[in-house]
């Protein structure tokens, strides 16, 4: 955990790497907030979720794990399947100041009513990989997550760096796809009382950048920031401009 700054931050990191994700972002925070990243369970040494036969990725669990980890009055800023974790916990924990999405869609997978993310039959192709060879998958992941950065090399190669020994186990990642898989929270973030702000990758491959659009027209106050030249994770190829984006969405949710 890393303390500093002012007003509390707490970053939430996605599928596939942990906390240490932030590491190279966070000096671009400091100034101005005080920053918490915390590992999901199964991540770093957070010890991994038990979940019950009938419900293998169940997001409250999730959600009172990391609870304690949350200090009072927080703003939360979330990647991609964090934000899913953030919004449910912003929907129980009233104190939290605002929400900030980073790459973050409602839907992740498309639907007949939903057409802004990735197709069924790749996810389903990810997940099939993920049981045959773990650190493959992550490095497949890697190269997506980089796809449509102005140097994807040095994106995949900070990713890289921390795949091996760091990498969560099997069913931690499957947990997560399922979490995924699953996900449709349009309802919710039309009913979210939480001020919210989102970030988007210019050239994204996984959270498509007509998703903006799609969630101003479920929820029209949400105020959303595209950052050019980047892909899935802009606070790793774009992390200057990521933070100066923060900080205007907090302007105008605080």
């Amino acid at each position: 955990m890393r303390e500093n700054g002012q007003k509390g931050l707490v970053l939430i990191h996605g599928w596939g790497f942990g906390r240490w994700i932030w590491d190279s972002f966070i000096p671009c925070l400091e100034d101005r907030w005080r920053v918490t990243s915390i590992d999901l369970p199964g991540y770093g040494a957070s010890e991994k979720l038990v979940f019950a036969d009938n419900d293998k990725a169940d997001i409250n669990q999730i959600v009172k794990r990391i609870d304690p980890d949350i200090p009072e009055d927080s703003i939360l800023l979330a990647w991609s399947l964090g934000g899913l974790i953030a919004m449910k916990l912003a929907s129980v924990r009233k104190d939290i100041k605002s929400l900030v999405l980073i790459a973050n869609s409602p839907c992740f997978l498309n639907k007949s009513d939903w057409q802004h993310g990735v197709e069924p039959v790749y996810f389903n192709q990810l997940t099939s990989r993920l049981s045959k060879d773990k650190i493959k998958t992550l490095q497949n992941f890697a190269g997506l997550v980089a796809m449509g950065d102005k140097q994807p090399r040095q994106t995949i190669n900070m990713l890289s760096e921390c795949i091996g020994d760091n990498a969560p186990d099997i069913e931690t990642l499957q947990t997560g796809l399922e979490l995924l898989s699953k996900a449709d929270a349009r309802q919710a973030m039309a009913n979210q009382h939480c001020p919210t702000g989102m970030i988007f990758g210019e050239n994204d491959v996984l959270v498509r950048r007509s998703t903006a659009e799609a969630v101003r027209a479920i929820r029209p106050d949400i105020n959303t920031i595209e950052i050019t030249e980047s892909g899935h994770a802009p606070f790793l190829s774009r992390p200057q401009e990521t933070a100066d984006a923060l900080t205007k969405l907090m302007g105008s949710l605080l």
